[in-house]
């Protein structure tokens, strides 16, 4: 058990590290393949209410995902981290001007005006993740969000956000760790081979 947490802790830590040389041009033009085999995705174009994340400088950027599904009237969530730990909420946001500087001088939906979703009428999640494994477990920052929010929304499609440099040979996972349909990176969109058990 605890050999299993530490391999994970040493993941995290050489992922990061290696997801923190990449190049901001790279980042740029890869986020824009991301977007486009997204747009092209028969999942994608038939869901009306999708849940992207913000992201971080090193991540994969979201921006004209967000844009693009503004444009073609989809409705946008992204994460509300609640006060407490672990926990958090699909904030709906329908432009730029309803988010605010948060922690980390991240972008966050502005907490005094949330228009919160229900869950359960999210049609596609947009999941990040530190790494990825090709049968679509996830190696997350380790405060459990996803892991708590997704059980909420069990008809949501899950496709993973991730460089292709970060899908690697195996995660290690629970029961209770919920693997995403999906892997979306700069090259294609993989289908996960979840082992329904």
């Amino acid at each position: 058990m605890k050999h299993n947490s530490h391999n994970k802790t040493n993941l995290r830590t050489e992922l990061l590290l290696r997801r923190r040389t990449l190049d901001k041009d790279m980042i740029a033009a890869q986020s824009d393949n991301m977007a486009k085999h997204l747009f092209a995705w028969p999942y994608y174009q038939q869901a009306k209410v999708i849940m992207s994340f913000l992201s971080m400088f090193d991540e994969p950027q979201m921006v004209k995902i967000i844009e693009g599904s503004w444009s073609q009237g989809k409705t946008v969530c992204v994460p509300h981290m609640r006060k407490e730990f672990g926990v958090m909420d699909a904030a709906v946001i329908d432009n730029w001007n309803t988010l605010v500087k948060g922690r980390f001088n991240l972008l966050v939906p502005d907490p005094e005006n949330l228009t919160i979703m229900n869950p359960e009428l999210i049609d596609l999640i947009i999941v990040p993740g530190v790494g990825f494994d090709r049968s679509g477990n996830r190696l997350g920052m380790g405060a459990g969000y996803y892991d708590r929010f997704i059980p909420q929304a069990p008809q949501a499609i899950l496709i993973g956000a991730i460089w292709s440099s970060h899908i690697i040979e195996s995660i290690p996972h629970k029961d209770y760790d919920m693997p995403v349909h999906f892997l979306l990176n700069e090259d294609e969109i993989i289908k996960c081979d979840t082992i329904n058990g």
